[in-house]
């Protein structure tokens, strides 16, 4: 049985997202990382926000 071809890897789908919806989301996967427990959104929020910038720069420096 033949194998189908392979496909590159998509680009991240949530990139047609503007910058803080990408954060917001990012920020609620840390939060349910932890177990939804509250307390830590200023953390949550300012590690998403380090994340997607520095994908964001890594994307564009791949350009």
């Amino acid at each position: 049985m033949a194998h189908p071809p392979r496909v590159e890897a998509v680009a991240d789908p949530t990139a047609q997202f503007p910058l803080e919806e990408r954060i917001r989301m990012r920020a609620y996967e840390l939060y349910v990382l932890q177990g939804n427990e509250s307390g830590s959104e200023m953390d949550d929020w300012l590690q998403a926000e380090d994340e997607v910038r520095a994908e964001e720069e890594q994307s564009a420096n791949r350009r």
